[in-house]
């Protein structure tokens, strides 16, 4: 069994699939296994497969009911011990990130591991996120945990059209169960200001439903993150005009 399974899902993104692809194939830590599972993508994503065929340990290419289908296809087609989700154009942080993480010597009671990350803004510069499993702020992409939970957590529930299911299955798994490393785990692209905003609004709202943030705060959080968006919009207008 290998120690880690890295399960990348794509639809038609495949220059962002290139470099995901090329982030795993360039890490130093060689037990691992790497699943795709794309959606049948009509980008070029299927000779883009078959181009890195070999350094690819499974390909699963068929229709699939979105994003939290598409993971639970790929961690059922896992055999790892470990799992770490890596969509289409994130990257590792770094080609040792995964010889890092485990070259530490972790509790027995451990089997979560999470870490902060980088969001790669419209300029190309990265941007440091602080992650908080105390403050039920945890990052997908910067997670690896034990493929075991979903056994005892079950899969990512697929909810349309709600985009926090893998919150919710992180929310689930007991506080003592992670541990917090300082190396950051992942780079991911940028998500534009309205898919943001609607991701931080239903997350909001889980941390409410979990205890981790009053209503209260919540709804100020997602007013002023509403204030920023329409001031960002505002602000490009004026620079076209």
């Amino acid at each position: 069994m290998k120690k880690i399974a890295i399960i990348t899902i794509c639809y038609n993104h495949c220059e962002g699939l290139r470099r995901t692809i090329e982030s795993v194939v360039h890490q130093t830590f060689s037990d691992r296994e790497f699943i795709v599972v794309d959606g049948d993508s009509n980008d070029g994503t299927h000779a883009l497969l078959e181009q890195y065929n070999s350094q690819i340990d499974k390909i699963i290419c068929e229709k699939d009911d979105g994003i939290y289908d598409a993971i639970n296809k790929g961690i059922k087609a896992a055999t790892s011990e470990w799992i770490v989700c890596m969509n289409a154009g994130d990257v590792f942080a770094s080609d040792d990130v995964l010889t890092q993480v485990f070259a530490e010597t972790l509790p027995d009671d451990i089997s979560f591991i999470y870490s902060d990350y980088f969001m790669r803004t419209k300029n190309g510069s990265l941007q440091k996120h602080t992650t908080n499993r105390q403050k039920g702020n945890v990052f997908h992409q910067s997670a690896i945990y034990k493929r075991s939970l979903h056994a005892e957590h079950g899969y990512y529930q697929v909810t349309h059209p709600y985009t926090v299911s893998d919150l919710m299955f992180m929310l689930s798994v007991p506080e003592s169960a992670f541990h917090k490393i300082s190396t950051p785990i992942s780079i991911s692209e940028y998500a534009g200001n309205s898919d943001s905003l609607w991701c931080a609004r239903d997350a909001f709202a889980l941390r409410v439903v979990y205890g981790y943030e009053t209503f209260a705060s919540a709804l100020l959080k997602y007013i002023k993150a509403t204030i920023r968006q329409k001031l960002n919009l505002c602000l490009k207008k004026f620079k076209t005009t």
